[in-house]
């Protein structure tokens, strides 16, 4: 299967079955970084419509909650047929910059052609939250997968956004590293 055929399959059924609920967009662009010009003004003209191009890479499908009519970026998920030690790099180093400007993003890969991770991935991975290789769930699993994965991600960048926001005292930390067959 084509990656763009992967992509509108997946943003059609993460539509389905969230109903509103989120905004998945498909090519949706993310500021890599802010910088000041010479009169200390942002250099981003509208910060809330990065343009690709202009301090901000294009993304797959980038999944949005409204929060008082602002989309916030809450995940970011890149489609490949298959995985090329390159990919891992590329898509590493892109998240990495995402990050920056919006901490609280999780970032993805799936792979469609393939049935497991190869280990070039943990090999070469410094910033991609989540890798699925997607073989096993295009078809009778896909909206069950799908479910699963957003809510999850959604959930773990909402804890961040904690974090971030200094929301509540904590007296517990541990990063959860999670290996399994969905």
């Amino acid at each position: 299967m084509k990656e763009s055929s992967f992509v509108k399959i997946f943003q059609n059924a993460a539509e389905e079955i969230f109903k509103g609920k989120v905004i998945v967009e498909s090519k949706s662009n993310l500021l890599y970084e802010l910088y000041l010009n010479e009169k200390l003004e942002v250099s981003v003209v509208d910060i809330k419509k990065p343009k690709r191009g202009y301090s901000a890479f294009q993304t797959d499908i980038c999944i949005y909650e409204n929060i008082n009519q602002i989309l916030v970026p809450r995940i970011a998920i890149e489609f490949k047929t298959k995985i090329t030690t390159h990919d891992v790099l590329t898509y590493s180093a892109k998240a990495g910059k995402h990050k920056i400007i919006y901490p609280s993003l999780r970032y993805g890969l799936i792979a469609s052609e393939i049935d497991s991770i190869p280990p070039k991935f943990f090999i070469h991975n410094d910033h991609i939250d989540f890798f699925v290789a997607a073989e096993k769930y295009k078809t009778d699993r896909l909206k069950e997968f799908i479910k699963k994965l957003i809510e999850a991600e959604i959930a773990s960048s909402k804890a961040l956004e904690k974090l971030y926001l200094n929301e509540g005292k904590f007296n517990y930390y541990r990063a959860n590293f999670t290996i399994s067959n969905l």
